[in-house]
């Protein structure tokens, strides 16, 4: 019975994985990109950690895979802001060189 818990919990971390890759790859903009890569991979990746601590079934599996979910879970936003941030910088160069660069009627 456990085996199959296990298997279900790896097996859905997988597809939650590959619904984000899948995300990334089908959506236009930026910012639907950053939400597929981030809140999706986040969950499978805590799936998938979950069963890896039931598979092993020792306290310091479960204290490291603690510390992997904490990691994911900080780390994934905070990225994904950076991400937005350093793109809208851009725009906002982009933006004011074009209209520095238009002839004055």
């Amino acid at each position: 019975m456990d085996k199959i818990i296990i298997s279900t919990l790896m097996l859905a971390g997988a597809f939650f994985i590959l619904v984000a890759a899948i995300g990334i790859v089908r959506f236009k903009d930026l910012y639907s990109r950053l939400h597929a890569s981030t809140k999706a991979p986040s969950f499978g990746i805590f799936l998938i950690v979950l069963g890896v601590s039931l598979f092993f079934n020792m306290p310091i599996v479960y204290l490291k895979g603690f510390f992997i979910i904490v990691f994911v879970y900080l780390t994934a936003p905070l990225a994904a802001h950076s991400i937005v941030k350093s793109f809208n910088d851009k725009e906002k160069d982009t933006n004011s060189f074009l209209q520095k660069k238009e002839p004055k009627s």
